[in-house]
């Protein structure tokens, strides 16, 4: 009995000592099986309506994407993406795949889909796509090649990759991959293309609508109008009360929903060169002159010493700049000119060559596979017997060429200069602008060619100038004498008041920004997804690391956190004054006329201590009203007022008017419903593509863990 007694005594501590063996175990299981809570919310981008958004496939289809970019650039542009572009690739693959899900719910709860024959139909079928066509479609004719299509597909989807070298089978991989997500993009589109029709014909208007729609646009009238702004009388006049503002405050609370927001304040430190690199980038493109002078390996020497890119290529005079035209008309093979100071370089330069020849070539090729088998050489030799006898060339780049894309435009690679068929090898340079205008082949690092030369531009003096520049860059001593200022700062600095009171004396100049999550550009910084990471992982009063982001030094200090919910009312006083200010100057202008007594449309100008003036063509559906802006208080008065007939005082959002209608015009036109109908469903339908993702989005329940990846 006595040791039940005790055991009694001590049970609330057994089952204390039991909870938290129990939740050990549990914890320490959870952590060896590594499906751990930390796992779970870390191995999730987001989470929409229950489904997640891995990381992995996240960064799989921003890889897609950016690669998709980078190409457009170099296609369009020939440069690399610019800076910013990796976090706004990141952002719009995020909210890509959010409407995805929130899409593919939505058609899935009202039971639309795709079929399979639906889907062959807008991809090689009746009812092609214009994506696919442009892509199938010869730029010079504008005709679409169908069977171009056909064939295109039963080579990406049915070769088998083992059968070719590793260049071709990673073209095709690249081929098959882009057809499997243009039937993606346009299966998506199908659907949500549904979904709209759906949502459109289910805001379809009725009689009254229309009538509506078109009472608003059958009287226009011209009127003379006297304002008194609301600037006329000082804030400094009006009086507003707490109690007004926090009224105000909450009959607008719902507009004021926001995420969370975190203040953040910084500042940057350029990374500029010193005077002594500019000394120092001087001197040694001084000590390179004699080697750039007389080596016989330019290409050689220049891949190891220069910022421009040695291109082994002969260009026309006329397109060079003026400085290295002049040079390339007056100077002698071999000689130097230089060096100068430019555009914060150094550059010398090297006449290696003349020449007079066409500056542009316009060639078309068959290309075969690149390994030089028995096979391909008898395949090519027997095309090259066909084209001497008459044989058609384009039929025959579209039957037999390896590269697709200049196939479907009978092999034409268009026009090319020496500098952009340089990457193609000396040996294809020579060929197509010094060779005749008969049939010829040719070994590129890309594959081997049957080429013919179609056109050649007029002949013009050319040059080959090597050029030596040094771009004047930050030393590592000046780069460290930089980084090393900062760091003292900080280490001086750690403590927010203190980082923010003595930043001006070491003269570093504070900006403030407010983030959100998905913000991108921090100030005038147009890549500042790092700083956003750091301020949603930081607590309020800490200071950053050193960010080293577009060529500066930046440290920023979180200053404070906004949760998220309603914007509070401090945030918003300013805002809201405006308004209670309109108001309240509103009531006093009304009741200054009013003691007045003014009669006419002058009288009213001179009390209010303004003018007449004039505004025409206005209707209940004009938004904007010219020389007064948006008044919708005037739009509803003014089209329904009897000519010469006083109206007003009435409130506008930019002060008080009084006016009078000189000229109505009504429409005699009788109203056409089915014209009302296709401008009201247009109008509707603009209204639902702009504002139908916000919706959904406000209405889905979304988790989004975004910026603590990227």
């Amino acid at each position: 009995m006595a040791t039940l007694q005790k055991i009694r005594g001590k049970a609330g501590l057994l089952v204390g000592v039991i909870g938290v063996a129990l939740l050990a175990f549990i914890v320490g299981d959870l952590l060896n099986s590594g499906h751990t809570f930390f796992n779970m919310n870390r191995n999730k981008i987001a989470v929409v309506n229950g489904k997640k958004i891995t990381p992995e496939e996240f960064q799989a289809q921003v890889q897609t994407r950016t690669e998709e970019m980078q190409n457009m650039y170099r296609r369009q542009y020939g440069m690399s993406l610019p800076e910013g572009a990796a976090s706004r690739i990141n952002k719009e693959v995020y909210d890509q795949m959010v409407q995805d899900i929130l899409l593919t719910d939505a058609t899935a709860e009202l039971g639309l889909t795709v079929s399979k024959e639906e889907l062959a139909d807008l991809l090689q079928g009746d009812n092609i796509v214009p994506m696919v066509r442009q892509q199938f479609t010869d730029p010079q004719t504008g005709v679409f090649n169908k069977d171009l299509l056909l064939n295109f597909l039963q080579v990406v989807l049915n070769e088998d990759e083992s059968n070719l070298n590793g260049e071709m089978g990673q073209q095709l991989r690249a081929q098959r991959e882009a057809w499997l997500n243009i039937e993606k993009t346009v299966k998506q589109q199908q659907l949500v293309g549904k979904y709209f029709t759906l949502l459109s014909k289910s805001m379809a208007p009725n009689k009254l609508d229309l009538e509506a729609a078109y009472n608003g646009a059958k009287n226009s009238v011209d009127f003379a109008y006297a304002e008194q702004s609301y600037t006329s009388i000082p804030d400094s006049t009006v009086v507003i009360s707490e109690s007004e503002l926090k009224n105000l405050y909450n009959k607008q609370k719902e507009n004021f929903k926001q995420d969370e927001k975190r203040e953040v304040k910084f500042f940057a430190v350029d990374i500029v060169p010193s005077e002594g690199d500019y000394k120092m980038t001087e001197e040694k493109i001084n000590n390179l002159k004699e080697n750039f002078s007389t080596t016989d390996d330019i290409a050689g020497m220049l891949s190891f010493n220069t910022d421009v890119p040695y291109v082994d290529a002969y260009v026309a005079q006329r397109d060079m700049d003026p400085e290295m035209k002049k040079f390339a008309e007056t100077a002698q093979i071999n000689e130097i000119y230089g060096p100068v100071f430019e555009d914060e370089s150094y550059k010398m330069y090297r006449l290696i060559g003349k020449s007079v020849a066409p500056d542009s070539v316009k060639v078309r090729h068959i290309m075969f596979p690149l390994q030089a088998d028995a096979k391909v050489k008898a395949q090519m030799d027997s095309i090259l017997t066909v084209l001497k006898n008459g044989g058609d060339f384009a039929a025959l780049a579209k039957q037999f060429s390896v590269d697709q894309n200049s196939a479907a435009n009978g092999g034409d690679l268009g026009w090319l200069t020496e500098t952009s068929a340089v990457q193609f090898g000396q040996k294809f340079v020579s060929s197509v602008f010094n060779g005749g205008s008969g049939y010829f082949t040719v070994e590129t690092p890309y594959g081997q060619h049957i080429m013919q030369v179609t056109e050649r531009t007029a002949s013009v003096p050319k040059a080959k100038v090597a050029q030596l520049v040094l771009k004047v860059r930050p030393s590592s001593e000046t780069y460290s004498t930089l980084y090393n200022k900062v760091s003292s700062y900080i280490a001086e600095n750690g403590k927010l008041e203190s980082f923010e009171k003595n930043a001006k004396d070491k003269g570093f100049s504070l900006n403030t920004v407010e983030l959100t999550p998905e913000d991108i550009s921090v100030g005038m910084l147009n890549d500042g997804r790092e700083i956003v990471k750091w301020a949603y992982k930081s607590d309020k009063g800490d200071i950053s690391e050193i960010f080293n982001i577009e060529n500066k030094f930046l440290v920023a200090a979180l200053t404070n956190v906004t949760p998220a919910g309603y914007a509070p009312l401090k945030s918003l006083e300013s805002y809201l004054k405006m308004q209670l200010l309109a108001d309240k100057k509103a009531d006093m202008i009304m009741k200054s006329l009013s003691e007045k007594s003014p009669k006419t449309l002058d009288a009213y100008a001179s009390a209010m201590s303004s003018k007449i003036d004039t505004a025409k063509f206005v209707t209940f559906n004009t938004s904007v009203i010219t020389g007064i802006g948006r008044e919708p208080v005037l739009c509803g008065v003014a089209p329904y007022a009897s000519v010469g007939q006083l109206q007003g005082p009435v409130k506008g959002n930019n002060g008080v008017y009084v006016l009078a209608v000189t000229k109505k015009d009504e429409s005699s036109v009788p109203m056409n419903a089915e014209m009302e109908k296709q401008k009201y469903e247009q109008m509707m339908y603009s209204i639902l593509s702009s504002q139908i993702m916000e919706v959904m989005k406000d209405k889905a329940d979304i988790e989004n863990n975004r910026v603590k990846f990227f």
